[in-house]
């Protein structure tokens, strides 16, 4: 008879300690920590992560803070969410401890997408704060209320004549009309026509990002550590991460090289580029080497012309679904300016409705409707809660701006005619109660360039709704109008409404010629920039 040896024993004890060490471990694993906000009921393993990848989580923020506290939690594998969906937690912790929360999560899909050279997703570290400073400097109100004021209007109005002659593509103009802007101010370029270089390098760029990092679209690595064992070249996700990078990055360098070639040739012009190029300083800082110069100010255009586009095509939508709104908007129009001038700006006081119209759009349909993460970067306690050390804390703008109001599935602009001022004053102030929305965020990483966004909303809401009657298109069969979806949206990180049709009827001849006339003004405005 075969005698064991004397550690067999051992051995099988030690494996079995093991085993057990592991199934408690795994059974752990997803589980909600002591001290966590609460949230929906956990999965061995998984966590939420059953629930994080429904195409409504933007919605889903909302009804879970309804059941379980505006400050709730969820685990995805060994990761931890915080949703904030209480203005006071956010005034709270995202604005008064920014130092702690104005980081980002550590994903690598991001970090293959975009290798640290786009200033939304950068860490919160000296490079960051290099080009958050240049930006807030450029798109400051005094410099955008006067140098780049005319620039804006002319780019308007151009987009007003474009309606006249076609309306049918009517986003295509805004596209082209939002991207110009941005480009001129940018790049000291124009954009020409809506297929010009200039108009489609921005949408093209963020077709790129938005593929590589929408919402399920990749393997969450991060939060389950064994799927990086996966190799890389097997996965899509992977090839569209690295076309989020090299395509932007393409499109940015190409749009450099033709600024340096304009400036070899003598022809220097008053832009963002112009003047980083024109900076010794700026040629020593490790914030703007390589690609990084190119990829900082193309990101920025980006954000300009995106953000800005998809905002309007909201606003004309909810618009031709509801004409009462444009009825209010055009008598306050014909009471100060009558059909003699177009609106500008510095009308922003004396037309209150269209600043209503521009909160109402931002609100109900955000761009980015689950916010964009942020990260703690160590342990915080929060009314006798956890915020753990690299959890991801979400922001979510459309549940937020969703539940402040009753009724707030409804389009009413009339919500804002307590809210005369522009976002940037309600954000900065400590009545966070009286936020007017989130799109925009909060804290550090609030969006440097909500004041150029909100002019440009502004003067195209104001001149729009002036020249045009915005109506839903008609059936050329049956001679009925065709009904608006505004539930149609895509389902993307960064989101805006599927195609749809609508009719921009000019509202009087005499509105024709002012804008005709407009043109006229504006051609020397735009020329140089050619």
């Amino acid at each position: 008879m075969a005698v064991l040896p004397e550690n067999f024993s051992y051995f099988w004890t030690l494996l079995t300690l093991s085993g057990i060490y592991v199934v408690v471990k795994l059974a752990r694993f997803g589980r909600r920590e002591k001290h966590l906000p609460p949230g929906p009921p956990t999965y061995p393993i998984v966590g939420n992560a059953h629930l994080a990848v429904d195409k409504d989580l933007y919605k889903r923020f909302k009804d879970w803070s309804e059941q379980y506290g505006e400050v709730f939690s969820l685990k995805i594998g060994k990761g931890t969410m915080i949703v904030l969906n209480s203005r006071r937690a956010v005034h709270d912790l995202i604005d008064k401890r920014s130092a702690i929360y104005s980081s980002r999560p550590q994903d690598p899909q991001y970090h293959i997408a975009l290798k640290g050279e786009n200033i939304a997703n950068m860490d919160a570290d000296a490079g960051w704060r290099s080009q958050r400073k240049i930006t807030a400097r450029f798109f400051a109100p005094i410099k955008l209320d006067s140098e780049l004021a005319k620039i804006s209007e002319a780019e308007v109005t151009t987009l007003m004549h474009d309606l006249l002659i076609n309306p049918r593509d009517f986003s295509k103009h805004v596209d082209r009309s939002t991207a110009s802007f941005s480009s001129i101010a940018l790049f000291g370029q124009r954009a020409k026509s809506n297929d010009d270089f200039w108009a489609t390098g921005a949408y093209e760029a963020m077709e790129a990002v938005n593929a590589a990092l929408s919402p399920g679209t990749y393997p969450p690595t991060e939060q389950f550590p064994i799927l990086s064992w996966i190799p890389k070249q097997w996965l899509a996700s992977t090839a569209r991460a690295e076309a989020g990078f090299s395509i932007p990055t393409r499109i940015w360098t190409k749009a450099r090289e033709q600024v340096e070639a304009r400036r070899s040739q003598g022809d220097k012009r008053e832009s963002l580029m112009d003047e980083l190029l024109e900076d010794e300083a700026i040629k020593l800082d490790p914030a703007f080497h390589g690609t990084k110069l190119a990829n900082f100010v193309g990101a920025l255009m980006q954000a300009a012309a995106e953000t800005s586009a998809l905002t309007m095509r909201t606003s004309i939508l909810f618009l031709a679904a509801h004409p009462w709104v444009q009825d209010k908007a055009q008598k306050e129009l014909d009471a100060l300016c009558g059909v003699d001038r177009v609106p500008n700006f510095s009308d922003f006081k004396d037309l209150p409705y269209i600043n209503c119209i521009m909160k109402e759009g931002l609100r109900i349909r955000p761009v980015v409707p689950t916010g964009i993460p942020h990260r703690c970067t160590e342990d915080n306690w929060y009314e006798g809660m956890l915020i753990p050390k690299d959890a991801t804390i979400m922001i979510p703008q459309w549940a937020l701006s969703h539940s402040q109001y009753d009724n707030a599935d409804a389009y009413n602009p009339d919500r804002y005619l307590n809210h005369p001022d522009l976002a940037p004053t309600y954000a900065a102030s400590p009545d966070f109660a009286n936020r007017d929305h989130y799109t925009y965020g909060a804290g550090r990483r609030i969006c440097a360039g909500m004041h150029l966004a909100e002019r440009t909303q502004w003067r195209m809401l104001a001149r729009l709704l002036w020249a045009f009657r915005i109506e839903p298109d008609v059936d050329p069969v049956t001679g009925e109008e065709v009904k608006l979806d505004t539930e149609a949206y895509e389902e993307k990180l960064i989101t805006g409404p599927r195609p749809f049709r609508v009719r921009f009827s000019v509202r009087s001849e005499e509105h024709r010629r002012v804008v005709d006339r407009e043109l006229g003004d504006v051609k020397g405005v735009l020329g140089r920039w050619e």
